[in-house]
């Protein structure tokens, strides 16, 4: 199994730095150049590994650690998500309840990857705990 972080900021370099205390490697990526954000990969553990986001997405587990805005970018990397498992930390804080169809950011959030189904993370993980609520 392997794991990828997709947003560099301080939630995805905070999940880096549990994965670096683990000893467990985790790719991390931007929509930048994964050399903008080597240094600062390299600074938190020899296993936080920068690439680019079409490789990063590849990966069996992704956390999904960016802005909401930019989530639905994010879910353009790949035609499809199915079968894949993605952990959504993103934070809906500020974003006007109409843009999100009055639904959990958690549920806008898994309708823009296609084929993805949020129960597939809720069998993984027992439980998905986002930012903006708790599903149980």
């Amino acid at each position: 199994m392997n794991y990828a972080i997709i947003g560099f900021g301080k939630i995805g370099q905070a999940l880096a730095a549990a994965f670096a205390r683990s000893g467990i490697e985790v790719a991390v990526a931007t929509t930048r150049d994964p050399a903008s954000f080597a240094s600062a990969a390299a600074a938190i553990g020899p296993g936080i590994i920068p690439k680019k986001l079409a490789e990063a997405v590849k990966a069996d587990i992704v956390f999904l650690a960016v802005g909401f805005a930019s989530h639905r970018d994010v879910a353009k990397a790949l035609p499809t998500w199915k079968g894949k498992t993605i952990v959504d930390v993103t934070n809906a804080y500020g974003v006007p309840p109409e843009e999100l169809g009055g639904q959990p950011s958690s549920r806008a959030v898994a309708q823009a990857f296609t084929g993805f189904l949020a129960d597939q993370t809720r069998r993984a993980f027992g439980r998905w705990t986002a930012c903006a609520g708790a599903w149980k």
